[in-house]
């Protein structure tokens, strides 16, 4: 047992120094680099830096998009460590050595995790290094979202190891990592949800814990999605107005007061016509529909008011248009949509037990096949 973990340690070493040494582990360091300036620029850019005081902002600003940063940082490292030693036929040298497989790829999971949690460290040293400057009280809860940006990071590296034990290419095992993570996965979560189904259990919703374990995000998140369904209410009740039976009446009444009763008689083209005449204002055109006009609308003699009257008759008419009702149809399933629906705060425990498991199933998977791997 001392000898076997002796080896982990020894094989961890030699991880950790092999990928310090390699482009891949600086290309992960610029990426997070880049990342964190880019987001930070931009807020200059759109001029919303002055807007950044408050954790829920911070939260939005430069973790809500961090999970995908952390897919590619394990796809650089983590997607290449089991299929690395046979295309570059280093396999041949450490499989002659008296060291287990199994401690091997213990040593390689640790090498991976503890790299990877250093760059996701000093990400998130550049965040607080921001909150400290722009917010009075920075929240502890950024503890707890690093702690999740590790596990995740962790449960992500379990599906790289399957892909890189299973494939004899790196850059193959490496677009299959960012492939799977970022679009099949996400993929699968949405289609579950739209069914009405439970998706708890996918890595890339469990993933989300990094930024909702935060409480300050949540309740901007609510915020905004209030104003939405506010927005969506309103909408709502104002073009319900124009389906009332109330307002069909009055359109009727109108119709009444304005045209005679050929008018109604008449075929849609001499309907626009009439009533082009009457919004036209010319007595010459209006004497050559004079039949279908009602005569006591004529015999206003203010010219303001008979405009008036006819305004509303037509933005009336134009609102009580047949499909306001296919429109409020849609605004109410919007207003119902899943998306639109308050975020609750995650369950801690439940979430950080999904990525253990996605994490241990992956590398279990990746061992059987490691073990069993002919060079």
């Amino acid at each position: 047992m001392a000898n076997d973990i002796s080896q982990i340690g020894v094989v961890a070493k030699n991880e950790i120094i092999k990928c310090v040494r390699g482009r891949k582990f600086l290309v992960s360091v610029v990426i997070v680099f880049l990342v964190f300036m880019l987001i930070t620029g931009l807020q200059f850019v759109i001029d919303s830096w002055d807007k950044l005081d408050s954790m829920g902002e911070l939260t939005e600003a430069y973790l809500s998009t961090f999970p995908m940063v952390i897919v590619l940082v394990v796809a650089l490292l983590s997607s290449i460590a089991l299929v690395s030693e046979f295309e570059e036929r280093t396999a041949l040298i450490l499989f002659t050595r008296p060291v287990r497989r199994t401690s091997i790829l213990v040593g390689k999971i640790l090498a991976c995790t503890i790299i990877e949690a250093l760059i996701l460290l000093v990400y998130y040293i550049m965040v607080t290094a921001v909150g400290l400057l722009k917010i009075d009280d920075l929240s502890p809860d950024l503890l707890t979202s690093f702690g999740f940006a590790v596990m995740y990071a962790f449960a992500a590296s379990g599906v790289a190891f399957v892909i890189s034990a299973f494939f004899k290419k790196s850059s193959v095992c490496t677009v299959i990592s960012i492939l799977l993570m970022l679009v099949i996965f996400p993929i699968v979560s949405t289609m579950v949800e739209s069914n009405d189904g439970e998706n708890w259990y996918m890595i890339d919703q469990a993933g989300e814990t990094i930024y909702t374990c935060i409480p300050e995000y949540v309740e901007r998140y609510n915020e905004t999605l209030d104003q939405i369904g506010n927005v969506v209410d309103s909408a709502v009740a104002i073009l319900k107005g124009f389906t009332d039976e109330g307002l069909a009446n009055g359109i009727t009444w109108l119709a009444g007061n304005i045209f005679s009763a050929e008018y109604f008689l008449a075929d849609e083209a001499t309907q626009k016509a009439v009533l082009t005449a009457l919004t036209s204002g010319d007595p010459a055109a209006i004497m050559q529909y004079i039949q279908y006009i009602n005569p006591d609308f004529l015999m206003i003699q203010d010219a303001s008011t008979q405009a008036s009257i006819l305004q509303m008759f037509m933005f009336l008419t134009m609102g009580a248009d047949g499909n306001l009702n296919g429109m409020i149809m849609v605004l109410e399933i919007m207003g119902g949509m899943s998306a639109l629906q308050p975020m609750d705060p995650p369950d801690l425990t439940k979430e950080f037990l999904v990525l253990l498991v996605w994490g241990i199933a992956g590398y279990f998977i990746a061992w059987i096949r490691f073990v069993r791997r002919e060079f």
